[in-house]
C-alpha cells in the first residue's frame, strides 16, 4: 500500500510498503527533490525492510502527483491518502521461433 501524507506542515510524505511499490522506488529514489528517506526494517529481521518513507517540501506536491498519476496510475485526494496497487498483469506470452518472411 502507498500513503501520500500531507499531515506535517511544508512535508510531503510518500510511504511505500511491500514488493508491489519496489516498481514506484526504483522510479523516484533519484528524483531530485527528496529531502530524506527513513526506512522502517522488520525489528525480527534487521535486513528485511517493511517501508521506505520519501519526504520532500509541500511545494513539490503537484510535481509528485503527476508522476504517480502519469507512471502509475495513482490518483490521490486532495487531503492524500491511502492507494493499493493492483496486481501485475501476467507477463505475454513469447512467441516461439522466428517469424521468417520469404521472398517469392
Amino acid at each position: 500500500m502507498t500513503t501520500l501524507d500531507l499531515s506535517i506542515p511544508g512535508e510531503l510524505r510518500l510511504t511505500l510498503r511491500g514488493a508491489a511499490e519496489d516498481t514506484i522506488l526504483t522510479t523516484l529514489r533519484r528524483w531530485p527533490h527528496w529531502l530524506r528517506a527513513d526506512v522502517e526494517h522488520d525489528p525480527v529481521n534487521a535486513a528485511q525492510c517493511l517501508s521506505v518513507t520519501l519526504i520532500t517540501d509541500r511545494d513539490q506536491e503537484a510535481t509528485l502527483r503527476e508522476i504517480l498519476r502519469r507512471s502509475f496510475g495513482m490518483t490521490f485526494p486532495p487531503e492524500g491518502g491511502d492507494f493499493t496497487m493492483p496486481p501485475a498483469p501476467p507477463p505475454k506470452p513469447q512467441r516461439r521461433g522466428l517469424s521468417v518472411r520469404r521472398r517469392p
